[in-house]
């Protein structure tokens, strides 16, 4: 059986794709700088190899299955990853902008790095071509609904659809009370209905 390396043994990173979710400790993959340099390095391989690994479906945490063997994950299909272990400062002198990703089903709010006196908009389009760090993270559906947060996750830029830098996401909508009771009261009107049917037929 093959010995895990110890450095390895340290990271772990939970990878989210648009119906699973994995977990395990990363192969060659020891530092947050070296998990992304290994994530944008697509000619070495198109997966990434997590072991001791666990498997759930995307929105069913209780049904978690610890697999008995290495997990192979395509890298293009991840939407983004949280990874614990050894990380990096961020650059000296540089920035950090807000920024709205819409990587579906997700939405995801948080901060990125840029270099000192970079404009985030243009900025932007070079960072969205690999994977890239997102900072103070808050991950939400795409009705708005809170699913998590993360002090620094990894995006997969291959899947966001539209970004912006901005503070902003698309939030949950509460529907007025005045919209509900135009169908409550036709409810009711049907169930008064229904009892004076069986009155009507009995005279």
């Amino acid at each position: 059986m093959k010995k895990t390396d110890q450095r390895t043994a340290d990271a772990r990173i939970e990878v989210v794709t648009t119906t699973f979710v994995a977990s395990g400790h990363p192969e060659g993959m020891h530092d947050l700088a070296r998990c992304i340099e290994h994530l944008n390095n697509g000619p070495v391989s198109q997966h990434i190899t997590l072991l001791n690994p666990a498997v759930r479906p995307l929105y069913r945490a209780s049904d978690q299955l610890h697999l008995t063997a290495p997990l192979l994950v395509n890298r293009d299909e991840i939407v983004f990853a949280n990874f614990e272990g050894p990380s990096y400062a961020p650059t000296a002198g540089g920035i950090e902008a807000p920024v709205l990703l819409l990587a579906p089903p997700f939405q995801i709010q948080g901060s990125v790095a840029f270099a000192p006196g970079a404009d985030p908009a243009q900025a932007l389009r070079g960072v969205v071509g690999g994977f890239f760090v997102v900072r103070k993270a808050s991950v939400y559906d795409a009705d708005g609904n809170a699913l998590g947060e993360g002090e620094q996750i990894i995006v997969n830029g291959a899947r966001v659809q539209m970004t912006a830098a901005t503070n902003q996401h698309i939030d949950v909508v509460t529907a007025p009370r005045t919209a509900t009771a135009p169908a409550a009261a036709a409810v009711d009107a049907a169930e008064v209905a229904e009892e004076a049917i069986p009155t009507r037929r009995a005279a």
